[in-house]
């Protein structure tokens, strides 16, 4: 029998204890009253057809997984602390690792209802899932687009500070704007290790509208990035969303271009669209692509590094257990049964991911 790996284990420990009936809850220190506990388990199948690619090989794997577990201490309305180990299982991707990790570790620091700061390890405000409290639970594929939200260029969490202002409504309009500073780590594609991104910092601002489930956002960041075996090199990343929640129709599209230096320019795209038919089953279609610019040997270079479509279907046993069925098309240079070459031709690949997101 497989050994499970220690955030399930405690997953599922601590699922346990919560259903046990409570004999001792009476005495309980008064403290305990202001934890909260929160995780999701999100498991899946996938099988690729010609090439290996986000780490699904051709023979198919059931190593694909991504667990989280969160701790939340509510001291009290002003003052909180959250802890989440997270950990991601990415079938043959040379990125992964079997360790565990401290997704995030914070304190919040609410001010007054319109300003608050964090300080700590921190969700990167960078879209619309970075923050989104678990993508399992909150994206209709097994994870958001790839192509915007590539490690290689951006991150999901943020060793540093934060501030949030929120703005009163101005006709039925209000804006969330987030400032920060700090650093992290991104992958290399070259040596599948991370590089560091220091001296970080920018700022995004989500505009709300009167329309509630539709808001339109945008944001900038810039850093020195230190690989190891070369310079360091400045980037400095634009972005922006949209995010329509219309009951049955839901929309989504993010936009990420950005000057890397001496390694050219990225720039990324995705569009989503989906259909509730019942409060229980809806279909997702997304389409992604990615693009970078290289000045190589005295001529530049776009290369196509991903044109990807994809088809989920979502079916909702319960308002905590998720089955998602998708199918994707892949046309691009992200396969990775060879090692990357950026002057090839793309290359076709179709792949399949069934998952269960179990959330608690």
């Amino acid at each position: 029998m497989p050994r499970l790996s220690p955030l399930p284990r405690l997953a599922a420990g601590l699922i346990v204890l919560f259903l046990s009936p409570p004999a001792a809850a009476q005495n309980a220190p008064e403290w305990f009253s202001k934890v909260s506990i929160h995780g999701y388990v999100n498991q899946a199948y996938a099988v690729s057809d010609e090439h290996q690619i986000f780490g699904i090989p051709t023979e198919g794997t059931t190593d694909y997984r991504d667990l989280a577990l969160q701790f939340r201490f509510d001291q009290d309305r002003r003052n909180a602390f959250v802890l989440q180990l997270r950990q991601e299982r990415l079938g043959e991707s040379p990125r992964q690792s079997e360790d565990v990790e401290l997704d995030w570790a914070f304190y919040q620091r609410n001010v007054s209802d319109r300003f608050a700061f964090k300080l700590g390890r921190i969700p990167l405000p960078l879209g619309i899932f970075n923050e989104a409290g678990g993508a399992a639970a909150t994206s209709p594929f097994f994870r958001p687009p790839n192509e915007f939200y590539e490690r290689q260029y951006t991150s999901k969490t943020l060793d540093g500070a934060l501030a949030t202002v929120s703005f009163g409504k101005a006709g039925g309009w209000s804006f969330d704007v987030d400032g920060y500073f700090g650093q992290w780590a991104l992958d290399q594609w070259e040596s599948g290790q991370s590089a560091d991104a220091r001296n970080a910092w920018g700022g995004q601002v989500w505009a709300n509208s009167p329309r509630t489930g539709v808001r339109f956002g945008g944001g900038a960041y810039r850093c020195t990035v230190e690989p190891g075996y070369k310079a360091a090199v400045d980037y400095l990343m634009l972005h922006g969303s949209i995010e329509a929640d219309f009951d049955r129709v839901l929309l989504a599209t993010e936009y990420l271009t950005g000057d890397l230096a001496e390694y050219g320019r990225y720039r990324a795209w995705y569009g989503q669209v989906g259909y509730r038919f019942t409060p229980r089953l809806s279909v997702h279609a997304r389409g992604a692509v990615a693009r970078i610019h290289l000045p190589i040997n005295g001529h530049t270079l776009d290369a196509p590094l991903s044109d990807d479509v994809g088809l989920s279907i979502n079916y909702a046993f319960h308002p905590s257990l998720l089955l998602k069925v998708e199918g994707h098309t892949n046309e691009g240079l992200m396969r990775e049964d060879r090692p990357r070459n950026l002057y090839a031709s793309p290359a076709e690949t179709r792949y399949f991911i069934a998952s269960v997101v179990a959330s608690f």
